[in-house]
């Protein structure tokens, strides 16, 4: 049986194995560090979950293992190098411990004090590395080693938000409690299927919740599939991750994952290597080989969007209602179907060869870069940058059932970028809205965020909208920024005629639903446009006009008695040119 004194290393070999994995990766990287002389003298080191510092039997843990290393290698290391060391654990008695036993370990090993900045932080890991993460220097020179080892799902993904958005070039080791995973996912199943909860369990669905991330749809997901999809918080940041399976003591499961996540391709590479070794070791040989075998199979996760470079990101647009406006990504996994002019101009300018071609969004690699350079020749001429005319910021993928998160992490950051020399930003999406967006100390108050919904009738989406969000969780999105105090406003364009939709003709229904939103635009569908993509229509698709002053009537009426502000599109009837400046 395995002892439940969590510092007793008994019939722990799991644990072992990890203490020894973590001293070579960490070796590893200060060996390499080191030698990078482009690099800055101050290289940061975060240990979340940092424990006492040692086990019973006097094993080190992850403190002394670092401080250890870093000691062995003093005659090595370039002259003005500097480690600053940051050491967070919440269990008081255990802090207590934790800084008594690096006090001894520093008195017994005394040349090593001028090169270290020692940090310690005696609370929860996640509002610690908030505080943590604004003393570190953001910047490419300063490379950054960060281990969060906790013991259940204590850490919360948007606070890994905030680490993975760094400069630093970043590796992180992380242990992906799967034991933890699998046990919170049950009593989230059981919420969904409309049981009763007790307190503690309500609980246990937050902490999941939290852990997993909102975006994610869980239902269904294999161990390793919501593996992945967790994963995507690091490479959605081009970091690659690699997965080290370490099973129970006792039977053939696995206990946890060891993950690793960098973006340095020689870093990964040894890691492979360092993992396959003690595979080997831990696991024996097989019949195909030994460590090569092993290094071969590792399970790994990285970006599976394609990447592209831009010569410019930012432009003025001609849209009647717009600014300026970006657009960071090319094509879309809606893949509507009225049809798309975002698509219909991508084909016409070279940028698709293809509707399928289309539903493969490609992101501009180099967004972030460009911007850096851009907004200060733009910045004064700028009222509000819009994302996006041609593409989607929030992009959802209708087979995993969550937004596409590289390019909703990308978004983020380029909004986040804008707000930051205080230039508002308005987006809208037929995806979904991301929690990220509610933390105001990223992002301005000022931005408005609106979604596109021409439709509440299903048939009509599965064959016009068949890949975009669905209606219901979309309203639910936009609403949960709404609930917070956040712009929100509703795009009902390109809308179908009868012939198209039957629920047409009902706009009311559209329009109940989003009574919080605070402004409307409204525009028609361009029947010549649908004409010369499927053919010739019926022929009284080509008299429209009073079915849209119809419809416009009743946009105006409903915002007029519920104080929306309301834009209806050049070419629509009833339109008003005179609030194509709705947005500024």
């Amino acid at each position: 049986m395995v002892n439940k004194n969590l510092w007793d290393l008994s019939n722990k070999p799991a644990t072992q194995t990890k203490l020894n994995i973590i001293q070579q990766v960490f070796s590893m990287w200060v060996t390499i560090w080191n030698k990078q002389a482009w690099t800055d003298d101050e290289l940061f080191i975060i240990d979340l979950f940092a424990g006492k510092g040692k086990y019973n039997d006097g094993t080190y843990g992850s403190p002394l293992i670092f401080l250890d290393t870093i000691n062995s290698k003093t005659e090595s290391l370039r002259k003005g190098i500097r480690f600053n060391i940051f050491f967070v654990d919440k269990t008081k008695n255990i802090f207590n411990e934790l800084k008594l036993n690096v006090d001894n370990f520093l008195n017994d090993n005394k040349n090593i004090k001028n090169i270290l900045n020692l940090n310690f932080y005696n609370e929860d890991a996640n509002s610690a590395l908030i505080k943590i993460i604004k003393q570190i220097k953001d910047s490419n020179k300063n490379p950054l080693f960060v281990l969060i080892d906790p013991s259940g799902l204590q850490i919360k993904k948007d606070t890994l938000q905030h680490l993975v958005s760094l400069n630093n070039p970043k590796d992180i080791l992380f242990n992906y409690i799967l034991e933890g995973v699998r046990r919170t996912k049950g009593v989230a199943r059981k919420a969904l299927s409309g049981n009763v909860l007790n307190y503690k369990e309500i609980k246990t669905v937050q902490t999941f919740k939290e852990f997993i991330g909102y975006d994610i749809n869980f239902i269904g997901k294999s161990d390793v599939d919501l593996m992945e999809s967790y994963c995507q918080i690091f490479t959605s940041s081009n970091l690659k991750v690699i997965a080290y399976d370490l099973p129970y003591p006792n039977r053939n499961d696995i206990l946890y994952y060891l993950l690793f996540a960098s973006r340095k391709q020689t870093i990964t590479d040894i890691v492979k290597n360092i993992y396959a070794r003690n595979m080997e070791k831990q696991k024996g040989g097989t019949l195909f080989g030994g460590k090569e075998f092993y290094e071969n199979n590792l399970l790994t996760f990285s970006d599976s969007i394609k990447k592209i470079e831009r010569k410019s990101l930012l432009y003025k647009t001609k849209v009647e209602y717009g600014d300026w406006t970006i657009n960071h990504i090319v094509g879309c996994k809606h893949g509507c179907n009225f049809p798309c002019y975002a698509m219909m101009m991508a084909r016409k300018f070279g940028w698709i060869k293809d509707y399928q071609d289309w539903r493969n969004p490609k992101i501009v690699e180099n967004a972030l870069y460009l911007l850096e350079h851009e907004i200060p020749r733009y910045k004064d001429k700028i009222d509000f940058v819009h994302l996006s005319f041609m593409t989607d910021p929030f992009m959802y993928d209708s087979e995993k059932r969550q937004i596409i998160s590289e390019i909703k992490e990308l978004t983020l950051k380029i909004i986040e970028r804008l707000n930051a020399e205080g230039i508002r930003v308005t987006t809208l999406t037929k995806g979904l809205y991301p929690s990220e967006l509610l933390d105001d100390r990223r992002f301005l108050r000022t931005n408005e965020y609106g979604i596109t919904l021409v439709s509440l009738n299903e048939n009509f989406k599965e064959k016009y909208e068949p890949y975009s969000s669905p209606y219901e969780k979309r309203i639910e999105s936009l609403k949960r920024l709404a609930e917070a105090g956040l712009k929100t406003w509703l795009s009902i364009e390109p809308y179908p005629t009868p012939e198209l939709d039957p629920d047409s003709i009902y706009i009311e229904k559209i329009l109940e639903r989003l009574f919080f939103v605070k402004k409307i635009i409204f525009g028609k569908l361009n029947y010549n446009r649908l004409i010369s993509c499927n053919g010739k229509p019926p022929h009284h698709w080509r008299n429209s006009s009073d079915f849209y002053k119809s419809i416009a009537r009743k946009v105006i009426n409903f915002c007029q008695k519920n104080n929306i502000q309301y834009h209806i599109k050049s070419g629509t009837p009833l339109s008003n040119s005179n609030a194509t400046d709705i947005f500024k």
